[in-house]
């Protein structure tokens, strides 16, 4: 990673600095020992007098890092720039757009058979574009983008991978001697493809594998549940074991699975990984095959990979793919943002998890609201709210199956939906902002624009935008269409919208679907300054137990049938919820030693039987 030192104008006054960043410069100082005949070096910091500014030369600057720490007011400080490897060919190169290169991609994942394959890394780094390459869909042009996918022989993609186990891949491709089961991130094209088809005839009908895998399908993905529904009756979880059950029918040779988890909850999740595992070593007469799956949700990640491939690089130019690492180990990796084997550091800022305020004692807190015994009906599903107190400043998470209320329940506290008659609930008392589960792009403002509306806040000064806007990215998308965003640019724009309202209630369903694991961390970081700065509460509903964690300071857990009945246990102190919570989805999990994320415990393991015995499914230490 090349360092540079920047300055921030805003910071420097040159006034009442003494410019201690020239005087201290290792060559000023190397200057003024020399005698008045001697060739002086070039100074690498100066005043530039057009500007009255300080100028930083990067080619004769020593990066020793004595003007960063010399500057009174901090103005100048060092950016790590990954720099794009120079001794590596683009396996693949989109064509250029305006002013800028298009984006070259670096190296292909390893397929190993009977392993699942663990994709991890930020969005716009190349992740589907490397499984549209393995699963046929498009032909790698190894930097030739002139060259369209169908001008593009397999004869001279072969000849360019070196890796084996790849070039094999594409010799069977090549001869349609290998079958490739693609479940694709974006799930739109299903309702066009089966229209007016119920679930359960698509699956019967296009079903290749034996009855006692089909049987597990259902039963790990809970079929059952949506079997007489067509797909527009689907909710986008329904929508997504859907999509999950048609590729895993398929009789393959490989699977590619992008992002299943986005809508599920924390235990079809689990269901998910587990039936994964066993397509992945052969279940029944279905034999071992490799299986990719690019997945946000670090602790379900770990859980159902043998193997993880980190992409670094920067996002929207370049994307490079590491060598295969143990599951431990590559998240640690991206984590740190550091490659120990390959001693590269692709981040400088490192992401270490620790506990929300789990130990607070609530028994003195000062409270923000109370609710009665609720309810709520609908013409076949019944949610029942039992009595809670929400205090002052905390962030209280929602937790539990989908289809057992917690959406309605988030909209009954934001006022969008009324209790049934008779319910002890007369609204809350203050200022609201709420973020719900779908969101939409039926708008054709623009995302300034947007903002401003439903926030009702014209707020974009540089505070705002540094602890809000910039570590989203959302700064740079202020000039574009709301109806020209992605699911995750539409998604981080409608959670700025909720918390930039100044609010005394932030209540936000579902605020990682469509992000990556480095947004998740940041979203997590912000509720918790946004409330703390507005003295305000917040309640989440969140399906990623790691996010969860790290967030949260009490629970609500919901339980019942999905789709018929719910109720509510809670709120509960974090160690009670967590493990409540925990033992109704029949896991545990522990903290890694290095970066305190949560690990989720294989089945019957000697620290799953250890925690179990202890009563402490929840890994609070």
């Amino acid at each position: 990673m090349k360092k540079v030192y920047l300055v921030d104008y805003d910071s420097c006054n040159l006034r009442f600095c003494g410019r201690q960043c020239i005087k201290r410069c290792p060559v000023t100082l190397s200057n003024a020992r020399l005698k008045p005949n001697q060739k002086k070096q070039e100074i690498p910091i100066w005043v530039q007098k057009s500007t009255n500014q300080i100028k930083i030369n990067d080619e004769s600057c020593l990066k020793c890092g004595v003007c960063a720490n010399v500057c009174p007011p901090k103005a100048i400080y060092v950016k790590g720039i990954l720099e794009e490897p120079t001794e590596l060919f683009p396996t693949h190169k989109y064509p250029n757009q305006e002013d800028a290169d298009g984006f070259r991609l670096y190296n292909l994942p390893t397929l190993i058979s009977g392993k699942v394959s663990g994709l991890c890394g930020p969005n716009g780094i190349g992740k589907t574009t490397v499984l549209n390459i393995i699963s046929g869909e498009l032909k790698p042009n190894f930097g030739n983008f002139k060259l369209k996918s169908n001008q593009i022989r397999w004869k001279d993609v072969i000849k360019k991978v070196k890796e084996s186990e790849m070039r094999n891949h594409f010799v069977s491709l090549s001869q349609n001697d290998r079958k490739v089961a693609y479940k694709q991130q974006v799930l739109r094209v299903l309702f066009e493809k089966y229209k007016e088809k119920q679930v359960i005839d698509i699956l019967n009908a296009e079903n290749e594998v034996s009855s006692l895998f089909f049987n597990k399908i259902q039963e790990y993905l809970d079929i059952s549940a949506i079997a007489n529904r067509i797909l527009d009756q689907c909710s986008g979880g329904e929508l997504q074991r859907f999509a999950i059950a048609s590729v895993l029918i398929k009789e393959a040779d490989i699977y590619i699975i992008d992002e299943p988890c986005t809508f599920l909850d924390v235990q079809k999740r689990i269901k998910l990984a587990q039936l994964l595992r066993e397509r992945v070593q052969g279940f029944g007469n279905e034999k071992p095959c490799p299986i990719l799956v690019v997945e946000h949700d670090l602790a379900i990640l770990d859980y159902l990979s043998d193997v993880v491939q980190l992409f670094y690089g920067v996002p929207h130019q370049f994307g490079i793919i590491s060598r295969p690492l143990t599951t431990k180990k590559g998240i640690n990796s991206y984590l740190t943002g550091f490659l120990k084997a390959e001693n590269i550091e692709f981040r400088e800022k490192e992401y270490v998890f620790k506990r929300s305020t789990s130990g607070r004692t609530w028994s003195k807190a000062k409270i923000f609201a109370r609710y009665g015994n609720i309810s709520k009906t609908f013409e076949s599903f019944h949610l029942s709210v039992n009595p809670g107190t929400i205090y002052a400043s905390e962030i209280l998470g929602v937790v539990g199956e989908n289809g057992c209320g917690k959406s309605t329940f988030a909209k009954i506290l934001a006022g969008e939906i009324k209790p049934d008659p008779g319910s002890d609930f007369e609204g809350i008392q203050a200022s609201v902002s709420y973020k719900p589960q779908y969101i939409t792009q039926e708008s054709s403002q623009t995302v300034r624009d947007f903002i401003i509306e439903r926030s009702h806040n014209y707020n974009f000064s540089e505070e705002i935008l540094r602890i809000l806007y910039r570590p989203l990215g959302v700064d740079k998308l202020f000039d574009l269409r709301v109806s020209a965003l992605s699911g995750g640019e539409l998604q981080r724009v409608f959670i700025c919208s909720c918390l930039a309202k100044h609010a005394d209630l932030y209540i936000l369903d579902e605020p990682s679907a469509y992000l990556d694991v480095e947004e998740r961390i940041h979203i997590g970081q912000i509720i918790r300054t946004i409330t703390r700065r507005n003295n305000a509460v917040a309640i989440c509903i969140e399906h990623d137990i790691q996010i969860a964690d790290a967030l949260i300071d009490r629970v609500l857990l919901f339980t019942g049938k999905p789709g018929i009945h719910g109720k509510t246990i809670g709120p509960l102190n974090k160690r009670e919820g967590m493990n409540l919570f925990l033992k109704e989805i029949d896991v545990t999990f522990r903290r890694d030693t290095k970066t305190g994320r949560a690990r989720l415990n294989k089945k019957n393991s000697q620290l799953d039987r250890a925690q179990r015995a202890s009563g402490q499914l929840w890994g609070a230490h």
